[in-house]
């Protein structure tokens, strides 16, 4: 296993703030999404990103199956390609295809990684806390109807 470096930590939190980045998982029905925010931290002496996905995403049904994903942030500008994921959806088409993007097989976990991505980290669900475990805590959270899961993953592996 290898250690996200604090760089590491400040390229995927500013380009999850700015552009986003993007998440892939599965092998058998692979998936893209992109994720716009997130933490990191340290908890039980692990590196620890969390990852809202709502549940109503082609994505949520694979994390929950593979318990795995990858965070892969673009080495080059890829904004198109992010708005693009952004509106179509994986229960219709494959993403890698539509967008012309190139799959690699991950290194850890049971993933495609993105060949475009400069930095690519793979992580393994260690918990995941649902929408109706939060939503009674923070008064007016989902307010929209559009609640998320918070899919806890332990850094596995980095590129």
């Amino acid at each position: 296993m290898s250690e996200l470096l604090e760089k590491d930590y400040t390229t995927i939190l500013k380009t999850l703030q700015s552009t986003g980045v993007f998440v892939t998982c599965g092998l058998d029905t692979p998936n893209i999404m992109v994720a716009h925010w997130g933490t990191f931290g340290k908890m039980w002496g692990k590196q620890i990103f969390t990852l809202p996905v709502r549940s109503t995403k082609y994505s949520y049904r694979i994390i929950s199956q593979t318990e795995s994903f990858a965070l892969n942030v673009p080495a080059r500008d890829m904004r198109t390609e992010i708005s693009l994921c952004d509106t179509i959806s994986g229960f219709k088409c494959n993403k890698f295809e539509t967008l012309g993007l190139h799959p690699k097989r991950a290194r850890s976990i049971d993933s495609y990684v993105l060949g475009e991505c400069g930095l690519i980290a793979e992580f393994k669900v260690i918990a995941v806390i649902d929408p109706e475990n939060i939503e009674s805590k923070i008064d007016g959270l989902f307010a929209s109807k559009r609640p998320h899961s918070l899919f806890i993953a332990d850094c596995y592996k980095l590129k």
